[in-house]
């Protein structure tokens, strides 16, 4: 008979290779034809790891787990990208949106009390877990169109039941329950299959069965996560054994590792706990009295031996089999959870015959030093997550009712919710739960007790996934320039670059029209003096265009002054509107000035000034702007003192010049005698606005308003609001200002700045022969001047 683990493998080794295939079989998905099917768009994904996202397409293409969608689809859902430990991604679906039309399946599940009255007396187990469970269903041809989903390379749709549709858990079940219908001593529980039997010899008989009907079924293990011959399993909140059923200790360790309260307010969260599970203890209010004492206003605090007792024999009720309720599949069930800033509560409970409910297990786990930095938003969404997956054997492929005294969550797991990167990963995990969020004030919230007064730590290992995906997609955010050669390489993959550059042009090109304007300069596309961007680069640079994070009008001034394709204004503007960072901004109101000021006669002529601050690292920004070039120098001060304004003036004067005028307001600084003497002693007009009138200085004031969008965008970014200002000032010196039609540099120097985007010098400039023509002559007539010492020895000669 079989015995090990390596029995097992090597007798039923084609069992454990590859990827398989039910045979005869394909599942429907059934769709509710009410609800409008919606196509969402592609969510960019960073340029350094769609390598790694094409290579897991072919790799599960090859698989046949997926296919390419050629042609139009009503359903669309966006691909998420997360990242693994080993350096790997995990691409997933985010189906919620699809999941509102998929109709769930009813199939009878048997009770916890029945499985485990049928599971008493065995004394040997196997647990079998298949090799990605799901992908070895097979969807009908109809069922697949709403698993469509888009990335950077198209249109793609699963072949066989994926992760994330709704009505998959108890589909699959279903799916293995008929495949192994028959099979004698075996149950499929979840996503695990259970083989049991009284003795090692019944167990191995019925364990041969199973893997003989998997074989004849086409399906394939995960030899990793099988478990084999075992005396003991946890089941349900169960530890089945030869000695016969207990309650696992996990089920009340959240009650029964409470800590003692240290405050009034502890002690009413404990007995909110109480009152709520407790309808079942016998003198409930009299074991609970002298810790009800300690909650009266004029009571002072003093935890006796008579207050612990109390506390201790409450908690042993709690944890007693007269209070906690057998888990029923078909009660309504409810799933209350609380985050404090220390810790994570959550209790499973159900209703019973009587209308009441009952607890059937509790949880909590303390809070790590990155969680605890969490916003409370964060912390509850992460309590929701955990008590889930925490509860999970109980929740997979059931409805259940979530209760949460958070009210954002309600909003937050909406289908249509675009939340935070973070809170984004969190929610993802949830697609395999389907639930609603029920809105509770924290007083009435039973597992709020859980979440403070917990002392068990969190035990699972690694790294926090939700964290790491916030910090990848941080990371991966920074749009990065571009060569010459990145568009040299990437034409060849445009059809229509690629045929005019092998020097043909067909009608059906969508440049046909513009043939006449089109030219090729090493392998690159131009249409005039302007790089024609293959297909493949487009998003990028328009990130690259948009990384000042300017409105729609100053990006497409930036675009068309260097690069071009067919559509790009419609692009540029999708992009800045789908813009997160942006939208959290949102618009400020323009306020025009009833004067305009007149245009002077050169650069760095008339100048205007105003300070910002105090923001919240303690710092000030000394903002001067030019009125002719629109050229804005930005310094940051610690402090605003007379003599930090004239230094900052000092640099600046020392880079451009000594202007004619400078206008600011009123404020201190500006209107000290040191301040009036040093514009004396260097002939420079001082100009005042009208006091408290902001608009009467409004050129810098509109300055100041573009420039403090670009650090609340840093602030929704989480960057550092100083790094990113050279980044602003790049931006905003080299795109052409709306009203001159020209970039505040090239009105300046006479020249364009050298940005990220690329460009082609597609102008001699006539000054450049001239620099270059008297340059040579004076080099040439340096060769025949006399140096000082032959200057010295004629002069003594003579």
């Amino acid at each position: 008979m079989i015995n090990t683990k390596g029995d097992i493998v090597s007798k039923y080794s084609d069992l454990f290779c590859g990827l398989g295939k039910l045979k005869d079989y394909q599942l429907k998905i059934y769709i509710d034809k009410n609800v409008k099917p919606i196509a969402q768009p592609t969510r960019r994904l960073p340029f350094n790891i769609r390598k790694s996202v094409e290579e897991k397409l072919c790799e599960l293409e090859e698989m046949d787990v997926i296919e390419r969608v050629e042609g139009p689809t009503e359903w669309v859902s966006p691909l998420v990208v997360v990242p693994k430990r080993n350096s790997e991604i995990r691409i997933c679906v985010d189906m919620r949106r699809a999941n509102e039309a998929v109709k769930r399946s009813r199939h009878p599940i048997p009770t916890v009390d029945e499985i485990l009255q049928e599971l008493n007396g065995a004394k040997v187990y196997s647990k079998i877990d298949l090799r990605m469970g799901f992908h070895q269903v097979e969807l009908e041809p109809e069922s697949r169109n709403i698993t469509t989903f888009t990335t950077h390379v198209g249109l793609f749709r699963y072949k066989r039941l994926m992760f994330g549709i709704s009505c998959a858990p108890e589909m699959y079940q279903q799916c293995i329950k008929m495949a192994l219908e028959g099979c004698a001593g075996q149950r499929n529980i979840s996503d695990d299959i259970i083989v049991y039997g009284c003795t090692q010899q019944e167990h191995d008989e019925r364990l041969n069965k199973v893997l003989d009907r998997m074989r004849e079924k086409g399906l394939r293990l995960n030899k990793d996560k099988c478990r084999f011959n075992m005396d003991k399993m946890t089941f349900m909140g169960h530890v089945l054994s030869a000695k016969g059923i207990s309650p696992e200790k996990s089920k009340v360790e959240a009650v029964t590792s409470a800590r003692n309260p240290k405050t009034a307010s502890e002690v009413r969260n404990f007995l909110g706990l109480v009152n709520y599970c407790g309808r079942y203890i016998p003198d409930f209010s009299t074991v609970s009295a002298p810790l009800r004492e300690l909650t009266r206003a004029k009571t002072k605090w003093i935890w006796s031996s008579r207050h612990q007792d109390s506390f201790d024999e409450l908690k042993r009720l709690l944890a007693s089999a007269k209070t906690l309720a057998y888990y029923n599949s078909n009660a309504e069930t409810h799933v209350i959870v609380d985050a404090s800033p220390v810790g994570l509560g959550a209790i499973l409970s159900q209703k019973q015959s009587d209308g009441n409910f009952r607890q059937v297990t509790f949880a909590s786990r303390t809070l790590t030093d990155v969680e605890q930095r969490y916003s409370q938003t964060e912390r509850e969404a992460l309590a929701v997550v955990w008590g889930c997956e925490r509860f999970h054997l109980y929740l997979y492929g059931k409805e259940f009712i979530l209760v949460t005294d958070h009210k954002p969550l309600e909003v937050i797991y909406s289908p249509k919710s675009k939340p935070p990167a973070r809170i984004e990963r969190l929610a993802m995990r949830l697609q395999p739960y389907t639930f609603k969020v029920k809105y509770k004030p924290g007083p009435q919230n039973a597992a709020d007790c859980l979440s403070r007064l917990s002392q068990v730590q969190d035990e699972t290992t690694g790294r926090n996934i939700a964290e790491e995906y916030a910090y990848f997609v941080a990371q991966n955010a920074v749009p990065k320039a571009m060569t010459f050669n990145m568009i040299k390489d990437s034409a060849h993959l445009d059809k229509d670059i690629k045929q005019i550059l092998n020097g043909k042009i067909s009608k059906s090109n969508n440049l046909f029209r513009f043939r006449e304007e089109l030219s090729v300069v090493d392998g690159v596309l131009l249409k005039g003096s302007r790089i024609v961007i293959p297909d493949k680069l487009r998003k990028q640079t328009l990130q690259l265009a948009h990384e000042g994070h300017q409105g729609i009008v100053k990006t497409k001034l930036r675009l068309r002054e260097k690069v071009w394709w067919t559509g790009i204004d419609q692009d540029a503007e999708n992009l800045v509107k789908s813009c997160r960072a942006c939208q959290v901004v949102g618009p400020v109101p323009r306020q025009e000035p009833i004067k305009r000021t007149q245009l002077p006669d050169g650069p760095w002529q008339d100048l205007c000034a105003d300070l910002m601050g105090p923001f919240p690292t303690g710092e000030y920004v000394f903002v001067v702007v030019d009125y002719y070039s629109r050229w804005q120098e930005v310094a940051i001060l610690k402090s605003v003192t007379t003599d930090k304004i004239i230094r900052s003036l000092d640099m600046m004067f020392s880079h451009h010049g000594i202007p004619i005028s400078l206008k600011t307001d009123n404020g201190p600084q500006f209107t000290s005698r040191e301040f009036y003497n040093y514009l004396s002693e260097n002939g420079v007009k001082h100009n005042r606005s009208t006091p408290y009138w902001p608009q009467a200085n409004g050129e810098v004031e509109r300055q100041n308003r573009t420039l403090l969008k670009a650090f609340r965008t840093a602030n929704a970014e989480n960057r550092d609001w100083r790094k990113e200002i050279p980044k602003f000032l790049l931006a905003n010196r080299s795109t052409p200002h709306s009203t001159t039609g020209k970039s505040p540099a090239e009105l300046l120097f006479n020249r364009k700045i050298r940005t990220k985007l690329p460009e082609i010098d597609a102008e001699n400039r006539k000054d450049d022969a001239d620099t270059r023509r008297k340059d040579f002559e004076m080099k040439e007539k340096g060769k025949y001047m006399p140096t000082r010492k032959e200057k010295r020895e004629n002069q003594t000669l003579t």
